[in-house]
């Protein structure tokens, strides 16, 4: 095995107004630059990111090599739980893989979490918390390997949830949330509704198009009302959501990226009831 050479400077910055184009651009392959949908993805991300960094203060760091964008950490406040949750590490270019970039940015925010936050009322945090996304290409390293090599443990009552303790002895237990509960409204009998909003994953609306597309695939003359939640909240909140696909009244559970066939499946039988 070749010995992993690591960079001699990596520079970790937090996100900011100034530096969001490279923070949306980090989450682009260069084959989807041209892709309208997924710019319309970008554009959102950066929506959420600006709206992150009014609330919060904080959304991400990004690291540099040189003046390149390297990688990058997402990560939200929990004020309910005092902790922070990391949404997203992300190191894109293969050329960058394996060499301290991922562990320079969750390093730089371990060492910021451990001084007091407003969001705490004057207080640290008492962990990060984390549910790596299993989707490594291939010859990346795994997020859930990445995390346990850094010291992050496993939360017992939910082997897919990690965390690393900032508190001495602290023991994460994660408070029960319900999903949210979608509210059938009349409007949606016999139609497919499709919600979409703000996202800190371009790619989450470039997936919602992929179900319409299936779906329309699937099922003839279907009508597919788009609602995107940040010009039309009213029609999103009384549906109790904000992203999610509705058939015939019914919100489809399946993912379809996890399984085409469980989708198209669970789509069908909501058009028959």
């Amino acid at each position: 095995m070749s010995e992993r050479k690591y960079y001699v400077s990596i520079t970790v910055v937090e996100a900011s107004e100034n530096n969001l184009d490279d923070l949306c651009m980090l989450c682009m392959p260069p084959d989807r630059k041209n892709d309208p949908v997924f710019m319309k993805g970008v554009e959102l991300k950066k929506i959420w990111a600006r709206d992150m960094l009014k609330r919060w203060g904080s959304v991400a760091k990004i690291a540099y090599v040189g003046e390149s964008p390297a990688g990058l950490i997402q990560y939200t406040p929990v004020p309910d739980e005092m902790v922070v949750r990391i949404i997203c590490i992300f190191v894109p270019y293969k050329e960058h893989w394996r060499r301290g970039v991922g562990k320079k940015l969750l390093t730089s925010l371990i060492e910021d979490m451990r001084s007091p936050k407003s969001w705490f009322g004057g207080k640290p945090p008492l962990a990060l918390v984390t549910k790596p996304f299993p989707g490594e290409m291939p010859g990346q390293y795994p997020a859930r390997n990445f995390f346990i090599d850094m010291g992050f443990k496993q939360v017992e009552e939910d082997p897919s949830l990690l965390y690393y303790p900032l508190k001495h002895g602290f023991v994460y237990t994660p408070v029960k949330q319900s999903r949210p509960s979608y509210m059938p409204q009349k409007d949606d009998k016999g139609k497919v509704v499709i919600i979409y909003g703000s996202s800190f994953c371009p790619w989450s609306y470039l997936f919602l198009k992929k179900s319409g597309q299936e779906i329309e695939k699937a099922v003839h003359n279907v009508r597919i009302r788009w609602i995107n939640s940040l010009e039309e909240p009213a029609e999103a909140e009384k549906r109790g959501i904000s992203e999610g696909v509705i058939v015939n009244g019914r919100l489809i559970s399946s993912f379809i990226l996890d399984d085409r066939e469980a989708f198209i499946k669970e789509v069908l039988a909501a058009l028959e009831k």
